[in-house]
């Protein structure tokens, strides 16, 4: 398989402007750039106008990543992250969905790929026209799995937003100048969905396998995938537990029975294609599962069994990406963006299955205090499972090396959260904060805030902070489909299936399997295992948790005072950020007054 990786000429940039037909006083072709009718005579220009509306889906390796809205991190530039956190949204102001685009791969101005892949759909079958005798037979072949790409794009962009707004306005032809955009009306989510599953299944048609297909294109697995998690996500609580306010935020009148066999279906037909399966990490074996489990998203393709679709990176052509820069330490001259929260890190379970609370506890003073009767080190990081290692930086953990002027101080390249006091006497001697803190000696602005960074998605290999990372964006990966079919199971009662499942995933990742009840046993699963990459906001929205999850972001404090030779540690948690009180309305965006100002007979959603 070749790669995708949207090596597009520069004499095609004009393509992204949907190629307005443009003329001269002398009536002359512009040289750089080419008229609608050469585009849809020719398989190859339509090729990279298809090429460009995948470009434009902009996927979610920005610099503010969707975890900052959920309980995964705090995101210290904030950017409009905290206008959600704390209920402000408005439809003057929708935060990182408003004017910045920070999360432009999840909002409104998907319609512009929408529009997009729209053109291409409305041209592509008369292209096949343009051929004629040997070439015609391989240009048709070419031109509907190119159409089924078109239909893929067009589902995907449609589920963001869907998953973010509700029901849509479905638009599944080309605006025209003189168009009345004052009759767009928005879908009901019901048909929103069903818009979405149709163009799934149409796509799903048209493409073939992950083998015959060049590597990044979608895929008929890619296709299945979009459909399982949006019917999963439509048979949730959000929208299917009969509380809907109104038809554009979720169903009138549900059939969950209904919704949950077509979410398990939906699993079921990415299962059966045989294509994909779960990388080995290495299990029981723990410490191997956490370095495994790190490098899996350090992958420079998509070829792996386990990887349905996403996108490569190379630092050398394309789109690239700087995921060192942006969450790297400050230590390193990193702008330590994305901090994982205390929150998250508490709920990582031990090695051996159980719960962190059942072996440390908070005191009076909110340091944290070892009870257990299992594990006997204070350091709360120790004895974690494998996951906590291969996603999270925390204090003392072996990352990188510094900078010729830190190196004397840090030679193993220790990631340095503690302060150190040294005492003598009852007198302060020496105080020094660690490298990666908001008081250390390199870029303390940059500092994080919660004493934690990413790992997951990181590189170690990366030196400096100017240096363009390679690796990849999954956007669906195999284990999401099992958790899929395993909560589809759930809702149908079907206990003893979803435990299989859920099961296969903790045993892969070098755990045992769970106990106690299986909603929570699934909910953990997919925190944990899909940490940082765009499911957890979603997740805990469909699940109606909202209240439980959007509360104050905590973080660490560590001290190690050395007294008269004598070293003690202590682990403070501490709030870093003031989060909710949640509000309804925080379960959906609001559509901008840009837009509702173009298109005033929209429905706004419900509390803005």
């Amino acid at each position: 398989m070749e790669n995708l990786k949207y090596r597009i000429p520069v004499i095609l940039a004009s393509l992204l402007i949907l190629f307005t037909a443009c003329e001269d006083i002398l009536d002359k072709m512009p040289e750089d750039r080419y008229s609608d009718a050469v585009v849809w005579s020719d398989i190859n220009l339509a090729d990279a106008y298809l090429k460009r509306c995948y470009r434009d889906l902009r996927p979610p390796h920005q610099e503010m990543s969707l975890s900052a809205v959920s309980d995964e991190t705090y995101f210290i530039h904030h950017y409009g992250s905290d206008v959600y956190l704390r209920g402000d949204l408005s439809p003057a102001n929708t935060g990182p969905w408003g004017s910045n685009w920070r999360y432009r791969h999840t909002d409104w101005r998907l319609f512009n790929v929408v529009h997009q892949v729209n053109v291409f759909l409305a041209n592509i079958d008369d292209l096949k026209e343009s051929y004629t005798g040997a070439d015609r037979e391989a240009v048709v072949r070419r031109a509907d799995r190119m159409k089924g790409e078109a239909l893929f794009l067009r589902a995907f962009a449609y589920g963001q937003m869907a998953r973010t707004y509700g029901g849509l306005p479905l638009l599944d032809t080309p605006f025209k100048v003189g168009d009345d955009y004052l009759t767009i009306e928005r879908a009901s989510f019901e048909e929103t969905v069903s818009f979405i599953v149709k163009d799934c299944n149409d796509a799903a048609a048209l493409l073939g396998t992950k083998a015959e297909m060049e590597m990044g294109r979608a895929t008929k697995g890619a296709a299945l995938a979009q459909k399982s998690r949006i019917l999963l996500f439509a048979a949730s609580d959000l929208t299917a537990d009969g509380t809907a306010v109104n038809k554009y935020v979720g169903y009138e009148s549900p059939n969950r029975q209904a919704l949950w066999t077509a979410a398990k279906n939906a699993a079921l037909e990415v299962m059966n294609l045989g294509t994909y399966s779960l990388a080995d990490f290495g299990a029981p074996d723990q410490e191997m599962v956490a370095g495994k489990y790190y490098d899996f998203f350090r992958q420079n393709t998509l070829a792996h069994p386990e990887l349905i679709w996403g996108k490569m990176y190379d630092r050398n052509v394309g789109d690239r990406q700087r995921m060192n820069r942006w969450n790297g330490s400050n230590g390193l001259n990193g702008w330590g963006g994305n901090n994982p929260t205390q929150n998250l890190v508490d709920a990582y379970q031990m090695a051996d299955g159980t719960g962190f609370w059942d072996h440390f506890e908070l005191d009076a003073d909110n340091m944290y205090q070892n009870v257990s009767g299992t594990y006997s080190h204070e350091n709360p990081y120790y004895n974690r499972e494998p996951r906590f290692y291969g996603s999270i930086l925390y204090d003392s953990a072996v990352w990188q090396p510094r900078y010729p002027n830190l190196a004397h101080i840090d030679p193993l390249g220790i990631y340095d959260r503690r302060t150190r006091v040294v005492i003598s006497g009852g007198e302060v001697i020496s105080e020094r904060f660690g490298l990666d803190t908001r008081s250390g000696p390199v870029e303390d602005w940059n500092g994080g805030y919660t004493g934690y960074l990413m790992k997951k998605f990181m590189d170690h290999q990366i030196h400096t902070r100017d240096e363009f990372n390679d690796g990849i964006w999954i956007e669906f990966r195999y284990a999401e489909v099992l958790m899929n079919y395993a909560e589809a199971c759930i809702g149908l009662g079907e206990t003893a299936e979803a435990t299989t499942y859920i099961n296969m995933i903790r045993n892969r990742a070098g755990m045992p399997d769970f106990t106690g009840d299986i909603t929570d046993a699934l909910r953990y699963e997919r925190q944990i295992e899909f940490t940082f990459e765009d499911v957890r906001f979603y997740d805990i929205r469909r699940w109606k948790i909202l209240g439980q999850i959007i509360t104050p972001a905590m973080g660490m404090d560590i001290i190690e005072t050395t007294e008269d030779g004598v070293v003690t540690t202590t682990w403070r948690r501490l709030q870093v950020q003031a989060r909710g009180p949640v509000k309804q309305n925080m379960y959906w965006i609001a559509i901008m007054d840009d837009e509702m100002s173009r298109a005033p007979q929209l429905v706004q959603n419900p509390g803005y």
